[in-house]
């Protein structure tokens, strides 16, 4: 029983107890009248017209927030780039089913880009998640992010990189949320 249907359940009771009547309507938009003995009146339908006989403050359902679409075909693009590059071979990502050991990981990178640039110790031109995964694949030695084995195995650059795979890359990572 979730914390809505008692705090349900508890109003109910304390109602009938005061000797009230309840109109109580369910998930499917179906309503019950309850009276004082706790027996149910027929269940009807709401009409657009209908009000409840006494009002409560209901919390809204929260609605989803509406999600960008993904391109498709530039996520794939972007995949075969970061295969083709070998990141695998230094970063873990689950989306392209690598275990790499050297770097840090790539899951959720889209989301740890932002807190990156958020984060005091950066010291990088970035201001976008975007920005700041087009400036580690570039200039990787630009900010060393925690977990990185700076000295053993630095980050090459990836500047060779086309406009259009980096462009593609970037998407690709950002989509790892």
């Amino acid at each position: 029983m979730n914390v809505m249907h008692m705090i349900q359940a508890l109003l109910l009771t304390l109602l009938l107890l005061g000797g009230q009547v309840i109109r109580v309507e369910a998930e499917n938009g179906a309503a019950v009248v309850l009276t004082t003995a706790g027996q149910a009146a027929a269940p009807r339908q709401p009409t657009p017209t209908s009000r409840p006989t006494q009002t409560h403050r209901q919390t809204p359902t929260p609605q989803p927030e509406a999600t960008p679409s993904v391109d498709a075909k530039l996520l794939a693009a972007g995949k075969a780039i970061y295969l083709a590059s070998y990141c695998g071979v230094c970063h873990t990502l689950a989306a392209a089913q690598t275990t790499g050991i050297f770097g840090p990981s790539h899951d959720h990178i889209g989301h740890t880009a932002r807190q990156r640039i958020a984060d005091p110790t950066y010291q990088g031109a970035a201001t976008t998640a975007s920005d700041y995964l087009r400036e580690s694949i570039v200039a990787p030695s630009t900010y060393f992010a925690p977990g990185a084995m700076n000295g053993r195995h630095p980050m090459p650059s990836y500047a060779h990189l086309s406009d259009a795979d980096l462009d593609a890359l970037v998407y690709f990572l950002l989509q790892q949320q």
